[in-house]
């Protein structure tokens, strides 16, 4: 009803500008017949001070004029990727990210996944390489219309992104940790949700190269070359499945090891240069799997329990030399993947070991207010937080500091700028080989 009244109401002044101006005429006759004269507004030439006088482009004889746009530079070892908080959730921002400065760089916007972004970042020396890779969903009408489902590299200009497009039956499992891109740069590979298994997409040739159907198992990539290991929840098995020549998957190896009370999570990480992957169960149970000599033989046990009174763990994370791990808790007991699942007030910094403690950092040590998220450096020697600073003036920016991944001495803080939005998450880019 309000809307009507609005929209009535907007409509008068119209109405009555049109009945002034038919009035305003100066030609009594003209006015009679119902025509209607409107005043015209004289042109002048811009003068000092507006750009658009004498700084005007010169208009040049190619129609239409070319598009003058610069090449971005993908993440260095120094830098991290950050995605940022886009509103309306249409395209989200990822930004190349120097953690020491603060100082965002390369901007790439991607397409969103079905439920969390599928981003994947990569180091590079030149604009030709490849800087961010993600699974999109492309909807021109919401959850209404038909849906593009992609696979998209971004690079060089951004004006023509590696797009390859996938069956109109594909759905690329969304959660961290269920998607990944082989050592080599070779293959994309995800657990596919239509599918129930595995989804390879060759990316030289830009085409799915192979499927396989795993009910039970999954959804978490860890990937040492061309194999792929994962969990089977149900029968406490790990899993092989191993990628051929042509792209193919196939189930190679399974062993039972997993204890009979094991329970699975939705995410998880991985440390590529130690071949190691992180499970932290949703009992609190923190496992680390070591996939350097393929599957393991001998039973896993966990080498702790996450658990804490008073929180909640929530997003985690392992180092590339498999040495260290960074869990984040909440303030509430409720689990962090309810709506009210209150908000990251701490990450316990620990040794990858025995889950030894290093180092609590709260919001007071990080100078914070709030935390948005983590992320270990390429070579694995720093943990980066990021997270609002102290208000000033009832505003606050955003802080990045990093903390020494031996100790949890702080060895950098800066605040964050360059960027349109707030950061939402930190990734690390991957080194391909």
């Amino acid at each position: 009803m309000k809307r009507t009244q609005r929209a009535v109401a907007a409509t008068v002044p119209l109405a009555l500008a049109l009945s002034l101006a038919a009035c305003s005429s100066d030609d009594d006759s003209s006015s009679a017949a119902g025509e209607v004269t409107y005043p015209t507004v004289p042109y002048t030439t811009p003068g000092e001070g507006i750009s658009l006088g004498h700084d005007d482009q010169e208009i040049g004889d190619t129609i239409p004029e070319p598009v003058h746009v610069s090449e971005i530079q993908p993440a260095s070892e120094n830098d991290l990727l950050a995605v940022l908080r886009t509103p309306g959730g249409l395209e989200i921002g990822v930004n190349v990210l120097d953690p020491v400065t603060g100082v965002a760089g390369s901007r790439i916007v991607v397409g969103p996944g079905i439920w969390d972004p599928v981003i994947h970042g990569f180091v590079g020396e030149s604009s030709s390489d490849p800087a961010v890779l993600a699974a999109e969903v492309w909807r021109p009408r919401g959850s209404r219309g038909q849906a593009d489902f992609t696979v998209t590299t971004y690079s060089g200009d951004l004006l023509e992104p590696d797009e390859i497009e996938l069956p109109d039956y594909a759905r690329a499992h969304s959660r961290p940790g269920s998607s990944a891109v082989t050592s080599d740069g070779k293959y994309f590979v995800t657990w596919d949700d239509g599918l129930y298994g595995v989804r390879v997409v060759d990316l030289e040739a830009g085409k799915e190269s192979g499927a396989l159907q795993i009910i039970g198992c999954g959804p978490f990539t860890w990937l040492v070359d061309h194999k792929l290991y994962s969990v089977c929840e149900d029968t406490r098995e790990l899993i092989q499945i191993s990628i051929d020549d042509a792209g193919v998957p196939t189930e190679t190896a399974r062993t039972k090891v997993l204890p009979d009370d094991f329970v699975s999570n939705r995410k998880v990480t991985w440390a590529a240069d130690a071949k190691k992957a992180l499970l932290v169960g949703a009992t609190g149970d923190v496992f680390v799997f070591d996939f350097s000599n393929g599957l393991p033989e001998d039973p896993v046990a966990p080498i702790g329990n996450a658990g804490q009174d008073g929180g909640r763990f929530a997003e985690n994370a392992i180092n590339n030399t498999g040495d260290r791990i960074a869990i984040e808790y909440t303030d509430s007991e409720i689990h962090p993947h309810s709506a009210r699942g209150g908000d990251i007030v701490t990450i316990e910094l620990f040794d990858a070991t025995g889950l030894a403690p290093i180092r609590t950092l709260d919001l007071a040590a990080l100078g914070m207010t709030d935390i948005a998220s983590m992320a270990f450096s390429v070579d694995g020697s720093i943990l980066y937080v990021v997270g609002s600073g102290p208000e000033v003036d009832g505003e606050s920016a955003q802080r990045i500091v990093g903390v020494s991944a031996s100790d949890g001495t702080e060895v950098s803080a800066a605040e964050v700028t360059g960027t349109v939005d707030d950061i939402r998450s930190l990734l690390t880019p991957q080194v391909i080989r």
